[in-house]
């Protein structure tokens, strides 16, 4: 798999020489560069007599010509890919997503970008699921080709994989490195992951992206014994307790547990510990979110009197709870859920009450929660912890991307994978100190070593809601 670049590359030879090899087909050669049977034939009249490959074992090499379409292939795709079954690139279909296709008998990615000085090992393991792909592909008519058809796993893999490219891409630009890329398919099971170690020295890789699921990456973090080895699980937000062994672990996603730790102390630090303090809290509650409510009380302490834990197991408080019950509502409210339907209810009802003295605490979920009107959060006060600034669009990049890839980048995973590589990159080079404040594309990272020896990013910050835009509350410190 390989995201062609658009238009920069110059000077390139018209043809390659392609060693033919007891395995290459017709249609593997297709596969490989892009080209069709018909042309493979034109620029070899030899093989005219030729019905396939193995009628004429006489020939030993062939000719391709490398035209603006396949143009990457002689800036990027060596002709040493170890044949192997995880994962293969090629040339590119022009749809919606990035553009990608894949081969039917997949090999290792190895992307090269032709620098001088050293060479920097990376390797990336993703469950692409490149053979329900390959299904999709090579049942679909072109004309009616849509990339929605692929499976959700994949198009976060695609997506998170060509924001990393990029990343690598500009990095590399104006380096003195050389950057060899390896890309293997997990599929999201233990035995692609067991396969890919026992066939692939990972040990020798400077920086590893992936797996993204848990038991995958703990039996990948086990098999790696080389401690400058630097591992980062990508995209995963939820809270780990399994013990490292190693100190190069890296949680790139900070831990959605921890933002209700940090909303729950700060409420109790701002409204309840003062000695003067006559707030009341209400804590809205799933019936299911049994966990949430562990981590709230570890703070805010259910015997208090001034406290009152609501736990809904309805689809709305409205069926749940008295509307004189909700009127009573006021001050100070935490609704930790991270589940659209509850959150978005609760905020109407608070909202029709027009009291505006309510303050409302939420997870930075409700920043994706669309149907909720800004005016309605700010006349509640919301507020959110997040390491991200609200609503940061950053319009160089943007250009920056389409000009490389031909498309614009479609949602958060492009910018989670550009991100990744950008700060992981910096810091294999020295750059960045994890333990120091960092920011990439409005993302906020200081990686603290955590008692389980993971790194995790802890660089959180308050936020509210005003009328016009979302500020960032300057009171909040690290003490309270």
């Amino acid at each position: 798999m390989i995201f062609p670049q658009s238009g920069k590359l110059k000077n390139h030879k018209d043809f390659i020489v392609h060693y033919i090899s007891n395995d290459d087909t017709y249609h593997s050669i297709k596969l490989k560069y892009g080209v069709s049977k018909r042309k493979i034939i034109k620029w070899n009249p030899e093989l005219k007599r030729c019905r396939f490959l193995i009628d004429c074992p006489e020939l030993s090499t062939i000719k391709v010509f490398i035209n603006e379409k396949n143009t990457f292939i002689d800036f990027s795709l060596e002709d040493t890919l170890k044949n192997n079954n995880y994962f293969q690139k090629n040339e590119s279909y022009d749809i919606n997503l990035d553009s990608i296709k894949l081969f039917n008998q997949p090999s290792i990615d190895s992307l090269f970008f032709q620098q001088i000085d050293s060479i920097v090992n990376i390797a990336i393991l993703l469950p692409f699921l490149s053979n329900t792909i390959d299904s999709v592909i090579s049942n679909t008519p072109s004309e009616k080709f849509d990339h929605t058809r692929f499976l959700k796993e994949s198009r976060i893999s695609l997506d998170f994989y060509s924001g990393l490219l990029f990343s690598f891409y500009e990095f590399f630009d104006t380096s003195d490195s050389k950057l060899r890329l390896n890309v293997f398919d997990t599929h999201h099971n233990t035995d692609s992951v067991k396969n890919i170690l026992a066939r692939n020295n990972l040990d020798s890789m400077d920086l590893i992206f992936g797996p993204l699921y848990q038991e995958n990456f703990d039996l990948l973090d086990s098999s790696i014994i080389n401690p400058n080895t630097i591992i980062i699980s990508p995209l995963q937000s939820s809270s780990v307790s399994k013990n490292y062994l190693s100190n190069n672990v890296y949680f790139f996603e900070s831990e959605s547990n921890n933002k209700i730790s940090y909303t729950s102390n700060y409420i109790f630090n701002k409204f309840l510990k003062p000695s003067n303090s006559s707030h009341t809290i209400s804590i809205f509650l799933k019936e299911d979110e049994e966990n949430k409510k562990k981590m709230v009380s570890n703070y805010l302490k259910p015997w208090r009197d001034d406290i009152y834990y609501y736990e809904i197991n309805k689809s709305t408080i409205s069926e749940q709870m008295l509307e004189e019950e909700i009127n009573l509502i006021s001050d100070i409210v935490f609704i930790p859920s991270s589940d659209p339907v509850f959150v978005s209810d609760i905020i109407s009802r608070l909202h029709a009450l027009k009291d505006t003295s309510i303050v409302v605490f939420c997870s930075d979920d409700i920043l994706n929660f669309n149907l909720i009107p800004h005016s309605d959060l700010f006349d509640l006060n919301v507020h959110f912890f997040s390491e991200k600034k609200p609503f940061y669009e950053n319009i160089s990049f943007i250009k920056s991307f389409y000009q490389y890839f031909s498309i614009n980048p479609q949602n958060s995973y492009v910018y989670q994978g550009y991100k990744c590589g950008l700060y992981f990159l910096n810091i294999f080079y020295g750059n960045y100190i994890s333990s120091t404040e960092n920011s990439v594309l409005g993302t906020c990272y200081k990686f603290l070593l955590q008692e389980n020896k993971i790194y995790r990013n802890e660089a959180l910050k308050l936020w509210k809601y005003q009328r016009y835009d979302i500020k960032e509350v300057l009171d909040f410190t690290e003490n309270q």
